[in-house]
């Protein structure tokens, strides 16, 4: 659950943050918040930025080093993304923000870019645009933090249902 917005307009996607019904809460095994602050029994979460790669060629730069940035976005709340390079000192020149699974093409990308400028996207949107990426396309990977009592039990179900996985569709 997006700790800041939580249920916003109680609108599901695109009108608002919500994927799922509220309700649907009294059948997880957990909640996960990502950002803000979690309320007690749920899990905090807040995602780690990693070192900048570039999905031509693999390699990888600190982010501070890149320059002259174009940050694009096409998840559930772009902001979020345009956000966190601010945090970790990076202002790109332009910020676009796409729709959530936007179908992206090579055309389409390649016009965002001006000379001597880099595009940098989430890790999601880069699985997207392998098969026709550029030497100045980058990716951001992100790690999972997760915090709080109930960690050890999540990870500890995950684990079980990893060496025995079940038919039952709700587990």
């Amino acid at each position: 659950m997006d700790g800041v917005r939580r249920f916003g307009n109680g609108w599901w996607l695109p009108a608002g943050p919500m994927r799922e019904r509220a309700s649907r809460l009294k059948q997880v095994d957990a909640v996960i918040v990502n950002g803000g602050e979690a309320q007690p029994e749920e899990i905090a979460m807040h995602l780690q930025p990693g070192i900048a790669t570039n999905l031509l060629t693999g390699e990888t730069q600190p982010l501070h080093q890149l320059n002259n940035i174009v940050a694009m976005a096409g998840i559930g709340h772009p902001p979020r993304f345009f956000t966190t390079l601010k945090q970790q000192g990076v202002n790109p020149v332009a910020e676009i923000a796409f729709a959530d699974h936007h179908a992206y093409s090579e055309a389409e990308l390649s016009g965002l870019t001006l000379a001597g400028q880099n595009l940098l996207m989430t890790e999601k949107d880069a699985v997207k645009c392998r098969n026709f990426a550029q030497q100045n396309w980058w990716y951001l990977p992100v790690d999972a933090v997760l915090q709080g009592s109930g960690v050890e039990s999540l990870l500890s179900d995950i684990e079980q249902l990893c060496r025995h996985p079940t038919s039952d569709p709700q587990h």
